[in-house]
């Protein structure tokens, strides 16, 4: 017991030296915080690394996919670019395609007609201030087209044939015909198209109002011996021949003219060129056809109903200059310094241009009227397919001149 005891006794003694030896040191909060620290940031560090690594893989995809689309040359990649701009291209054509199925919508004529000769006819009626009329239109067709757009402003159209000059003469149907107020043009639609390089006819009756104003075709008025008389001239540039007749507007379309006027006998018809015909009827009225123009524009045409007396002269080329004028200023000699300044200006540009004039007459037209105060002055000047009218004021008592209406044709 003794041995054991001691054994134990020395046993014990050795593991609580040992014990005291080795000493357990405690850890501090401090190293808790630094271990943590290190373990969240390893974490993000990862994270991050698997994020880049992500998108590098997905930007190298896509960059892989776009150069297999561009070599082969699928529609994969240009699907919707294509499709939009096949529906944007759609849309402009259907655009284009509507205007072109309404060119009465422009403000220009279409350039797929060119006229190339009027035959125009009038009847004047001035007791009520009207006048009706009839128009041929030869024309030209320069590209296919249905359609027949002519200028008209103020005119009542009655009736529309068009004819074909081709080897198939005949009257074309029209499927329908119109105004179209806001360019001031009528339309014609016919049932099939016209060809190239063919002629065709169109015949056009109608009817107006001899306008108070000055414009198209109007009335003017004057004294005479207490009573007042009415005449009807015309007033066409720059575009107001539409208001007179069916016609291409426009300066650029070219064409000859043949004016007939008839009205009643007590009145005379003056226009661009000389009568070439007259004829009367039992009615006690009379019909002056004139020449055939020179191709020129529809603003320069131009007419005039009156009754009036003239007076003549000649240049020493052989033109002769009429000045028209009412019978009391034609005795008075009011009109002499007109007719006389005309042939002297006449006879001096024929020879600084060494031109001569291209027209066979030259023809002036003037009223003048006594007033207290006053002498009114109407001038109608058939020249260089022109006709010039104007009112002139002349102030006796202050010796000054105004211009109350002036108008070149």
């Amino acid at each position: 017991m003794g041995f054991e005891d001691m054994n134990m006794r020395n046993g014990r003694a050795l593991s609580d030296q040992w014990a005291d030896s080795v000493v357990v040191r405690p850890r501090t909060t401090e190293q808790h915080i630094t271990v943590h620290k290190r373990l969240v940031l390893g974490f993000a560090i990862s994270i991050l690394t698997l994020i880049i690594v992500t998108v590098i893989a997905i930007t190298l995809s896509v960059s892989f996919e776009r150069c297999a689309a561009e070599s082969s040359g699928t529609l994969a990649g240009n699907g919707s670019s294509n499709k939009s701009s096949q529906s944007r291209d759609r849309s402009i054509s259907h655009r284009e395609s509507e205007d072109g199925q309404q060119p009465w919508r422009h403000l220009r004529l279409p350039a797929t007609l060119r006229p190339r000769h009027y035959d125009l006819r009038l009847s004047v009626y001035m007791d009520n201030f009207t006048f009706s009329g009839e128009v041929n239109i030869e024309f030209e067709c320069v590209n296919s087209t249905k359609f027949i757009v002519l200028h008209t402003d103020r005119l009542e159209v009655n009736k529309v044939q068009v004819y074909s000059d081709s080897k198939k003469t005949g009257v074309m149907r029209i499927h329908r015909r119109f105004y179209h107020q806001p360019n001031q043009v009528y339309v014609i639609a016919l049932h099939r198209e016209m060809k190239p390089l063919r002629t065709y006819k169109i015949n056009i009756t109608f009817e107006a109002q001899i306008e108070n104003e000055l414009l198209g075709f109007f009335r003017s008025s004057y004294m005479l011996y207490g009573e007042r008389r009415y005449l009807a001239v015309t007033q066409f540039s720059p575009t107001h021949a539409r208001k007179a007749f069916p016609c291409f507007d426009e300066p650029i379309y070219k064409a000859t003219f043949r004016v007939s006027l008839r009205h009643e006998s007590s009145y005379q018809s003056l226009s661009n060129m000389p009568v070439e015909a007259s004829t009367s009827d039992e009615d006690a009225w009379v019909t002056n056809h004139f020449s055939r123009t020179p191709r020129m524009s529809t603003y320069y045409l131009a007419w005039a109903v009156c009754n009036f007396t003239y007076r003549e002269a000649v240049t020493d080329n052989g033109v002769v200059i009429r000045l028209y004028a009412r019978p009391d200023a034609i005795q008075s000699g009011s009109g002499d310094y007109a007719l006389h300044i005309t042939k002297r200006l006449l006879q001096f540009y024929q020879d600084y241009f060494q031109v001569k004039y291209s027209l066979p007459k030259l023809g002036k037209t003037v009223k003048i009227s006594q007033k207290s105060i006053s002498k009114t002055c109407i001038l109608h000047n058939v020249k260089s397919l022109s006709l010039v009218s104007y009112n002139l004021y002349i102030l006796t008592s202050a010796s000054a001149y105004f211009y109350d209406d002036f108008f070149v044709i």
